[in-house]
């Protein structure tokens, strides 16, 4: 029994992005990107957009991190424009690789 309780523990779906309206696509892609590996493809469904590599943010030169939302959640602004981001950081599917990965909007405050 105790198993089982385990097992649909790590399941779960997890709640909204707090501060996020319930309908902006990166709460569906959260949910999504919660249940399994996943390829770029999934974030262009859900209107992000995969192409800032997460390691241009994790550097912190061309772009700094500002406010973290969730856990893999967060914002970030690119240094150059003063553009601002919402991220959400999933496990990408390559072949038999898992890359990390961000799947991103334009934040529209």
């Amino acid at each position: 029994m105790s198993v089982l309780a385990v097992f649909l523990t790590g399941c779960s779906v997890p709640p909204p992005i707090a501060g996020i309206p319930k309908d902006h696509p990166a709460n569906g892609f959260y949910q999504h990107a919660s249940r399994s590996l996943i390829s770029d493809k999934s974030c262009r469904d859900y209107k992000g957009s995969p192409d800032i590599p997460m390691g241009e943010i994790a550097k912190g030169e061309r772009y700094r991190k500002t406010e973290a939302l969730a856990p893999g959640v967060f914002r970030f602004v690119e240094n150059a424009t003063g553009k601002s981001y919402l991220a959400v950081s999933y496990m990408k599917r390559s072949g038999f690789l898992q890359l990390p990965q961000a799947c991103v909007w334009e934040d529209k405050k």
